[in-house]
């Protein structure tokens, strides 16, 4: 008895040889950010089957009829016990042959810029990107490694993220790491950064705009842009800088809590806009032109509902205010005017040079004092 080895993949996938989808050129609908350089798979996913040659109804490829029930199963593959016919993958990844045998890899190596060769890549597992993210293109995985420059991309990762070759934006396309856990840049420049957990960038942060859900460390300057942080902030040589640049810091509320605050905020502005317009066209229209008056209607009780959903937000914040007395905002080196300073509720803005203190709450103000008066909390 012969059988066949049917496949729940491709079995030619060629990553370095992605073109966009035929059918999407016909209908010049053609996306080329998007070539699906991976195949990914699941835990527990089938990968193939193997059935009796003559219950296929559609011509056989003769490269996978076999004599015997043997699965050319290789690394992270198994077979169901319990359903011997499948072949299943034992881990997130992306599948393909190597060496004759199917093969699940949990750690995907893009070796090579993200760009117009790989277009975007979302993978299930990790992946370290032995390049570029240039610009226009995105990448997302679970643990992600970065070797050369997020230069203009977007980069997210579900769990850890470092970035050796830093991440700078362009007035282009709007530059962002987004981590699910820590984030470690070497340096950030006219871009956006988030992560759930810690920050560190290892040079500088200039412009930019940053949120993290713990603490973060600049180890040499930081000026420019606006950073919110729910712990405490450590820069190591330079906040601020001469020409008074303005930098904002924001300390002891949850950085995205505060984000969809702003997101709240501008869809109120937007519908405000609306019905200001809508009121001045309904004035000047007959009293049976109801379609207007329905209209404006619809957006006022919109506005009202995401009012309400603001102030649920702000009562949240009110409530984070208990943590702020251990917040710091800690600076071994100089700091320069420009600079202002919230630690909750409280607004502290530099209007002289300090060099190697501590910004912290002392009876509901924010205090500058010499760092070697206290045991900084940044850990």
């Amino acid at each position: 008895m012969r059988y066949y080895l049917q496949h729940f993949f491709d079995p030619d996938f060629d990553h370095l040889n992605r073109k966009p989808d035929v059918n999407a050129v016909k209908m010049n609908t053609m996306d080329l950010f998007n070539l699906g350089y991976v195949q990914n798979v699941i835990k527990g996913q089938i990968l193939a089957q193997i059935l009796p040659l003559d219950a296929i109804t559609s011509p056989p490829d003769p490269r996978y009829i076999l004599n015997t029930v043997d699965f050319p199963a290789g690394q992270n593959t198994y077979i169901d016990p319990e359903y011997p016919q499948y072949l299943l993958s034992s881990v997130n990844g992306y599948v393909f042959y190597n060496e004759g045998r199917i093969t699940v890899k949990a750690l995907l190596n893009v070796r090579q810029d993200v760009s117009f060769h790989t277009g975007n890549i979302n993978f299930v597992g990790d992946m370290a990107v032995h390049g570029a993210v240039r610009s226009g293109f995105s990448i997302l995985a679970n643990n992600v490694r970065i070797s050369g420059l997020v230069e203009g991309g977007i980069a997210h990762s579900g769990s850890n993220m470092l970035v050796d070759g830093g991440v700078r934006g362009n007035s282009s396309d709007h530059c962002l790491v987004d981590s699910g856990g820590k984030l470690l840049i070497n340096f950030i420049e006219k871009a956006e950064a988030r992560a759930r957990g810690n920050i560190v960038i290892n040079k500088y942060c200039l412009y930019s705009t940053v949120y993290a859900g713990n603490n973060i460390l600049v180890k040499e300057q930081l000026y420019g842009g606006t950073v919110n942080v729910f712990s405490s902030i450590y820069v190591g040589k330079q906040l601020g800088n001469k020409a008074g640049i303005p930098t904002v810091i924001y300390i002891g509320y949850d950085p995205l809590t505060i984000r969809r605050m702003e997101k709240l905020e501008g869809f109120i502005a937007s519908l405000t806009q609306r019905i200001m317009h809508l009121k001045a066209i309904t004035k000047k229209l007959p009293p049976d032109a109801n379609e207007q008056t329905l209209k404006l209607q619809k957006f006022l009780a919109q506005r009202q509902n995401i009012i309400n959903q603001r102030a649920d937000i702000a009562n949240k914040l009110i409530k984070d205010e208990k943590t702020i007395q251990n917040c710091r905002l800690i600076v071994p080196g100089i700091t320069y005017p420009g600079v202002e300073i919230s630690i909750g509720r409280y607004f502290f803005s530099v209007e002289k040079v300090y060099e190697n203190v501590v910004f912290r709450l002392v009876d509901n103000e924010i205090r500058p004092e010499a760092i070697s008066s206290l045991q900084p909390t940044l850990r």
